[in-house]
């Protein structure tokens, strides 16, 4: 498995391996191809205008001794360590893209999160019987900004800096904000045996469980596989709200989607007491 590899392969210096590889398979030629190249090659991202660590050999994935480490939604939008004793409510307005409840965890060593992350929020909306829930992790620096990467190598672009960017050319082939997940409340439903891994539920969507207003249910929210570093008094944060918090993919072909599928109203994220919403960390160690 070699992850992140749209742009690098044509660079230079991934010409060996691929030729390594297509003698081995295309010519026949037996050259331990199998035995002499790593399972697992991971990179891992760094943001702001940082170029990404590559190739990062791991003896499996997940990688093997994993810990994941289980951070739980707290006051004043915080990710600590136990839960709150007593429950607690935050709100965000589902209409509105700008408005989310975020709980940030800020990191006191340096650190390497590979692997699979998952939120696991208790969530209620008083306004229908369904509701879509939009996550993404956002890494911020030591002032608390949000923080993006660029998907390509900068000395491989005329430009010097993210910032340099245009809004109106700022998209997800260019730029990544992070990790996300979304999930439909009506179709939390979990088939535990089909699972890849615990941290990743697999939902069959074959029936909808709609959520009578105003009920708190468990929703478990798989989302995308990851490869950050942290430096000491960098942040992680959970971001949630109710309309796609990334960058624009293929506006021009999406079509609107119908009302019934769109979310209304308030969405409310429970935390503490009966309801641990938390986020789950595949911690690998230092850098």
């Amino acid at each position: 498995m070699w992850r992140c590899v749209e742009w690098c392969t044509s660079r230079p210096a991934a010409r060996p391996p691929r030729h390594f590889f297509f003698d081995c398979y295309l010519r026949g030629i037996d050259n331990d191809w199998e035995q002499k190249t790593p399972k697992v090659r991971w990179d891992a991202l760094q943001f702001g205008d940082r170029p990404a660590t590559h190739d990062i050999v791991l003896e499996d994935f997940p990688v093997p001794g994993t810990e994941y480490r289980e951070l739980f939604a707290s006051s004043n939008g915080r990710l600590g360590d136990k839960p709150p004793p007593a429950a607690e409510t935050v709100t965000y307005n589902s209409e509105d893209r700008q408005s989310r409840v975020e709980f940030t965890h800020t990191f006191s060593e340096p650190s390497r999160l590979i692997g699979l992350p998952k939120a696991i929020l208790y969530m209620s909306c008083d306004t229908r019987d369904d509701f879509t829930v939009f996550v993404i992790l956002r890494k911020k620096d030591r002032d608390g900004k949000d923080l993006i990467h660029m998907n390509f190598p900068v000395d491989a672009t005329p430009i010097k800096s993210i910032a340099e960017i245009p809004q109106k050319q700022q998209h997800s082939v260019n730029l990544h904000m992070g990790q996300m997940g979304i999930l439909r409340a009506s179709h939390r439903e979990i088939d535990a045996s089909k699972n890849i891994h615990p941290q990743f539920p697999f939902h069959p969507h074959g029936r909808e469980q709609k959520v009578p207003r105003g009920t708190v249910v468990k929703l478990e929210i798989g989302i995308w596989a990851m490869g950050v570093d942290f430096d000491a008094g960098e942040s992680i944060s959970l971001q949630v709200g109710g309309q796609y918090p990334s960058l624009s993919e293929f506006a021009n072909w999406s079509e609107p989607r119908p009302e019934h599928e769109l979310n209304r109203g308030q969405h409310k994220v429970h935390f503490g007491g009966e309801y641990p919403s938390s986020l789950i960390l595949p911690y690998i160690g230092k850098p």
